[in-house]
């Protein structure tokens, strides 16, 4: 068995139906050289005694138990107890396929003389909301001459790819190396409630020069379930959070080398998306008496912003919107887009 230790962190919170099958799928890799370590983030549920009782089958699982925090209190706190050589995180509602440790750790030796920032693995996103629609494979896509199940090393430009593709800004499908988190003191930021992940990843990659090395073949599931989609949750901070990371995301990969237009314009139409997303997180709070009439006024004024409307040409421009996504909030009526998102994700299911 290879000396490589690997340290899993879950951070849950109220998961009874959900974190059996994640811990089970944590210490069932076939890598073994591993340790598990839940933090349950003050659950009020069956989820901390499910984990105690697993806890005692296995003595590489370690259950912490702490007040509510967040799930970034949680992470930080599995960070600051993991013993291994490098760290993942896995959620407590998603579950790994049982070789993805050991694909980390061959891709560590295998590129043990090379200069290697990142370790992304491919994903499955399962739409459990939706029997009749079958799991779609995020990975380094075919049509542009990659083949699946295979490694690549690729430029640090290439995150942008990654994150048109859905694999970048998460990080349950990545392998940190533990030292280089630690030296740097890099964190999950508790104050943030979205984006706190790409944040993670562009601080963490900011200190690793080298090539983003891609396992191509999809081994984390992270799962859709239907009471996550038709609904976005709302926080005060989150539409200037928004702004301010996909602005950082954008001067770092222009700071890259081999960096083209397109990969500018990629994370612009992200960045486009993820906007839009506050807009309707912004609109639902205020419709549903969340939030005041405040709220409405400033979803018209960012709307007719020059800043929005100028990333909306520009992506729509380069074809990363939709034209009638474009009609629509060319025209600065949320409602009219409101309406039409709604019914285009009912008919999704």
């Amino acid at each position: 068995m290879s000396s490589t230790k690997i340290s899993v962190v879950i951070p849950t919170y109220n998961a009874e139906k959900y974190i059996k099958q994640c811990i089970d799928a944590s210490l069932g890799q076939t890598y073994e050289n591993i340790e598990v370590i839940v933090i349950d983030d003050g659950s009020k549920d069956n989820t901390l005694s499910i984990c105690r009782e697993i806890e005692k089958t296995d003595s590489r699982l370690r259950v912490h138990t702490q007040e509510n925090g967040g799930a970034s209190a949680a992470r930080n706190a599995g960070l600051d107890l993991a013993t291994g050589d490098y760290v993942v995180f896995f959620d407590a509602d998603d579950y790994p396929e049982k070789t993805l440790i050991e694909e980390y750790v061959n891709a560590i030796e295998a590129n043990d003389d090379k200069d290697v920032g990142l370790i992304v693995a491919g994903m499955y996103f399962d739409k459990h909301c939706n029997k009749h629609i079958s799991s779609k494979k995020k990975i380094l896509e075919v049509a542009y001459g990659y083949a699946e199940g295979e490694n690549y090393l690729l430029s640090r430009s290439a995150a942008a790819m990654l994150a048109w593709l859905r694999i970048f800004n998460f990080v349950t499908n990545k392998c940190y190396k533990l030292s280089r988190l630690n030296d740097n003191n890099i964190r999950f930021d508790k104050v943030v409630n979205i984006g706190e992940d790409l944040q993670f990843n562009l601080d963490y990659i900011e200190c690793s020069d080298g090539y983003i090395n891609v396992i191509n073949k999809p081994l984390y599931h992270y799962i859709m379930r239907k009471e996550d989609s038709l609904s976005v949750s709302y926080h005060e901070n989150d539409l200037e959070d928004t702004k301010r990371i996909y602005t950082r995301f954008i001067d770092w990969e222009m700071s890259q080398d081999e960096v083209v237009e397109d990969n500018i314009l990629v994370i612009k139409g992200i960045y486009l998306y993820d906007w839009v997303r506050r807009f309707a997180a912004m609109y639902s709070a205020y419709r549903t008496g969340k939030a005041s009439c405040d709220v409405k006024k400033t979803l018209n004024r960012e709307m007719k912003s020059k800043e929005f409307q100028k990333l909306l040409k520009e992506t729509y421009s380069a074809g990363k919107v939709s034209t009638l996504r474009y009609v629509c909030l060319r025209t600065g009526s949320y409602r009219l887009f409101y309406l039409v998102r709604y019914i285009y994700q009912f008919m999704k299911g």
